[in-house]
């Protein structure tokens, strides 16, 4: 089995629809075509059609609050994936529960407003351009966590909460999200203190 891999992105402003319960996330969980580099040996970009075997199936990809194989918890389930020319759309449901809550509530103030999807590259699904870049053509998407911290600019972020109305040596490559989140409960810590309205201090020098 090839080596799950997560990626990280900020997508468009968020946005809160007041109709219905407010409990539908939405927003462009994955940007297609656009160039990132994710360490020194690779840069990559995922091609529209990678997860178009997933479409009919969204409710096999988990949505958590953090990834559950980094320490995070589920909190609701896939509902939507829908493949559009800037990116892959992606809805889901936060379920009634104290971390969906407060998720939900995080997303709103605008505390909360990076996507992370966890994958698995197939083989032959990637492909090395002329320009050296991988461009990512199949893959299976696993799992979209909502996070504190993406990598990916402005290009994918949650964009609101509204009603319920494969090269080889590139699967051995390890995420940059292990990187960015080995302070993952420190980071959960800050999140519960911004809901409750604590500040979070700077690390001390």
């Amino acid at each position: 089995m090839t080596t799950l891999e997560t990626r990280q992105f900020v997508p468009a402003d968020l946005e809160v629809r007041s109709a219905g319960d407010g409990r539908t996330v939405h927003g462009i969980a994955v940007p297609f075509g656009i160039e990132q580099r994710i360490n020194e040996h690779l840069v990559e970009q995922f091609d529209l059609g990678v997860f178009a075997h997933q479409v009919r199936a969204a409710n096999r990809v988990r949505f958590s609050r953090e990834h559950i194989d980094l320490g995070g918890s589920l909190i609701g389930a896939t509902t939507m994936l829908r493949e559009e020319a800037k990116g892959l759309y992606w809805e889901a449901r936060a379920s009634r529960t104290p971390l969906g809550d407060e998720t939900l509530e995080l997303i709103k103030d605008g505390a909360l407003t990076h996507l992370s999807v966890a994958f698995r590259s197939r083989p032959r699904g990637s492909v090395r351009l002329p320009s050296g870049v991988v461009a990512r053509r199949k893959a299976d998407l696993i799992e979209v966590a909502v996070v504190l911290e993406g990598a990916y600019g402005d290009a994918a972020r949650a964009t609101g909460v509204r009603s319920a109305d494969q090269l080889d040596e590139v699967d051995e490559v390890c995420c940059t999200h292990c990187r960015a989140t080995r302070g993952a409960s420190s980071n959960r810590e800050a999140a519960r203190r911004i809901a409750a309205g604590i500040p979070v201090l700077p690390p001390a020098v």
